[in-house]
């Protein structure tokens, strides 16, 4: 996996793309600490270019929601992959809020303004 930052007027974006190479998560947690260290209390996670969010990325997202959580932000996952089901589903962790599309991440960010 490879992470893209994008750092924005009101919050933090993450790209996530599939990687050739085998990067594992690492790519993924050295990101989210750079988005926990600004100041912003948003932060978006751009899915569009990956397939599949193994077990292992789920727990890092969440872990980043809860830690925003904590300081009255959140964390948006956005375009979720194909695999990733239904945000109903179950195997999807309670604390990650997923928007179909960034615009709607903004919608749903509106709240911590």
């Amino acid at each position: 996996m490879r992470v893209y930052q994008e750092l924005l007027p009101h919050s933090c974006l993450l790209i996530l793309t599939d990687n050739d190479g085998w990067a594992g998560s690492a790519p993924l947690a050295k990101a989210l600490r750079w988005a926990l260290r600004h100041h912003h209390r948003r932060v978006w996670v751009d899915c569009t270019s990956v397939a599949h969010l193994s077990a292992t990325v789920l727990a890092l997202l969440q872990q980043g929601a809860e830690r925003l959580r904590q300081r009255g932000g959140c964390l948006v996952l956005c375009h979720p992959p194909r695999s990733f089901g239904d945000p109903n589903d179950e195997r999807v962790p309670a604390s990650l809020v997923v928007a179909a599309s960034l615009l709607d991440a903004e919608n749903v960010n509106m709240q911590f303004e």
